[in-house]
């Protein structure tokens, strides 16, 4: 038994109305079957979208996540070739030497130096430590019009330095940045490589006064063999490719101009 929610009166549980008053008893779902319905439907509805939005904000987060790394990872490629570009590796420390004979590797460290005369002028020669041959055979500083102002000379652990006739050469390690554009430009005497000191490609090149060798070596091999400027000719068209070795011998510049 149950009571009336109208009278009060004891009623049968389930019954739809009250016997005494008439109140119906069920309540307000049972009697609008209809509506109900429709607002389950509405419920399940909301419940759906908002699961459906949940997912589809993960989705966003996990593209911009995505997004995020494929950016890092650009980056970090970028930065990896940036990192393989070639930068110069100073070699050797800076030496002053008298007249006389010196070792490399004992009396000065191996490396790319620019040599410069300190004081005086006369014969800068290096010997190779294998075989007699002369890597370089120069005049360093003026003397009766002749001579040149820098050389810039690889050295090599055992090689022997003779400076003759100069009170100091001052060598200095070579620090300049690589040049691999094409582009103009302009070296002393020397030992030159293409690709570090040169960019690759076609030129005219021309002694700015004197004259001296020129010469190009690929693969150990002599391309180019000239003599520039007086007793030799005024220019010289050559291609230059990576790796190439160029020396130059008596000359204080020559230009390198780009084929047009």
């Amino acid at each position: 038994m149950t009571k009336c929610k109208a009278c009060g009166a004891d009623i049968a549980k389930g019954v739809k109305k009250c016997p005494h008053c008439g109140k119906d008893q069920r309540n307000f779902f049972m009697k609008h079957k209809i509506i109900s319905v429709v607002i389950v439907i509405i419920i399940l509805g909301c419940i759906g979208s908002a699961l459906g939005g949940g997912k589809q904000s993960n989705t966003s987060n996990n593209a911009a996540s995505n997004a995020k790394t494929s950016n890092s990872k650009n980056a970090s490629q970028s930065s990896t070739k940036q990192q393989e570009v070639k930068q110069r590796q100073v070699q050797g420390k800076a030496t002053d030497l008298s007249a006389g004979t010196f070792t490399v590797g004992k009396d000065i460290e191996e490396g790319l130096y620019d040599a410069t005369p300190a004081d005086g002028s006369g014969n800068f020669i290096i010997q190779n430590a294998s075989e007699p041959t002369l890597t370089v055979n120069e005049v360093l500083g003026s003397a009766d019009n002749m001579g040149v102002s820098k050389v810039r000379v690889k050295l090599v652990k055992g090689e022997q330095i003779q400076l003759e006739s100069i009170n100091k050469t001052h060598f200095q390690p070579a620090t300049a940045a690589f040049v691999t554009e094409y582009k103009a430009t302009s070296l002393c005497s020397g030992r030159w490589v293409v690709g570090e000191d040169i960019g690759s490609g076609r030129y005219v090149v021309t002694p700015k006064s004197g004259s001296g060798n020129f010469v190009v070596y690929k693969d150990g091999m002599p391309k180019v063999n000239e003599v520039l400027g007086q007793g030799g000719v005024q220019q010289v068209t050559a291609n230059l490719n990576e790796g190439d070795i160029i020396t130059i011998m008596s000359l204080n510049q020559v230009d390198f101009q780009p084929q047009k």
